[in-house]
């Protein structure tokens, strides 16, 4: 007779993860979001590192530090950035929006349909580019707005009716 670690001969109920709710299923977005990430990043450190270089070569040797720190900086954003947009993903269901983000500090989102005042799509240059863009949304509170960004222009476009219609659904029960 096998007996289970709590001694009542059942199996332990496994708690359930709060950033992946049971039968939610999240959408990803773009991972062309990494590569506009990147690119910023890459381009920020490049010009850190260039700008603690060439004092460094025409002063003082102390500068490489600010170059190797900004370079190694850089080589972590190359390992972070994908496996952050990777944990990035939004759900619709019947009366909420969730949107979760994040690797280490991890945190969920949920935006009642009802609550929604604004949604808008943009895309910048970079995102134009890419095929990506964000779809921003306001609430009554500031500390519901929500940006989802890095998902492909038509992914963001339908995205915004689905959730303007909804929310203009919500609202007219209020």
């Amino acid at each position: 007779m096998s007996v289970s670690s709590s001694g009542t001969g059942t199996a332990p109920s496994r708690v359930a993860d709060p950033f992946a709710p049971e039968g939610v299923d999240f959408h990803p977005v773009s991972s062309r979001l990494a590569t506009a990430r990147l690119l910023g990043a890459g381009i920020g450190n490049a010009v850190a590192v260039i700008g603690f270089a060439v004092p460094a070569v025409l002063w003082s040797p102390w500068l490489w530090i600010g170059s190797a720190f900004f370079l190694i900086t850089g080589l972590c954003e190359m390992l972070l950035i994908p496996r952050q947009v990777r944990a990035m993903g939004y759900a619709l269901t019947e009366d909420h929006l969730l949107w979760r983000k994040g690797v280490m500090f991890r945190s969920l989102s949920v935006i009642p349909y009802g609550r929604m005042q604004l949604v808008d799509t943009s895309q910048g240059p970079v995102g134009a580019r890419l095929g990506i863009a964000e779809v921003k949304l306001h609430t009554a509170s500031a500390s519901t707005d929500a940006t989802i960004n890095g998902l492909p222009a038509q992914e963001a476009e339908h995205l915004r009716q689905i959730l303007a219609d909804r929310g203009e659904d919500r609202m007219a029960g209020l």
